[in-house]
């Protein structure tokens, strides 16, 4: 799809106390369309305590991410609360690979687990354009990139959730499966 810039929009409804969600990148937002480069690949999640993404009334999660639109970002956490998000990994899925950014002038511990069990603790770099609200205009780089294995190719429910209240921040992008 064509890049979309959604900042007029977005300033237009929310300065009028409106909520907006923007188009998956078709005309026609209720028509699928293939998901573009930072777009969520083949993995979904269910939103959990302080956790947003496109859906999220009046804080819906996305903006530009290496110039490139994105219209579903998943953000974690407040400014001091932790967040957590369930991760539904499909089977076959032997690792997920995503992009991670910590808040501006923040650092983050993300942890991972399936079932209680802790598969790992990841700890995002902070980003000059994670600040404010949306739409982000985030630049990341192949050291915000992180890979996690899965312990079988079954499908799974990962919990991701941040650990401290006062860096509890972070952003996701490009959730995928299998990178």
């Amino acid at each position: 799809g064509t890049a979309v810039d959604f900042t007029d929009a977005v300033e237009k409804e929310f300065g009028e106390g409106g909520e907006v969600t923007p188009p998956a990148g078709g005309d026609d937002p209720e028509v699928p369309v293939e998901p573009g480069e930072y777009d969520p690949q083949g993995i979904t999640w269910t939103l959990g305590a302080n956790a947003y993404d496109k859906t999220s009334d009046q804080n819906a999660q996305y903006g530009k991410v290496n110039d490139v639109a994105v219209a579903n970002l998943l953000k974690l956490g407040t400014s001091s609360k932790i967040g957590d998000a369930i991760l539904h990994v499909p089977a076959g899925t032997e690792k997920i690979g995503f992009y991670a950014v910590a808040w501006k002038g923040k650092t983050a511990d993300v942890k991972f687990s399936i079932n209680g069990t802790e598969l790992t603790t990841i700890k995002p770099s902070a980003n000059d354009g994670a600040t404010q609200n949306p739409p982000y205009t985030i630049t990341v780089t192949d050291d915000d990139y992180f890979v996690i294995e899965m312990p079988s190719a079954d499908a799974a429910d990962v919990k991701v959730e941040t650990v401290d209240p006062e860096n509890g921040r972070v952003i996701f992008i490009k959730l995928e499966a299998n990178p």
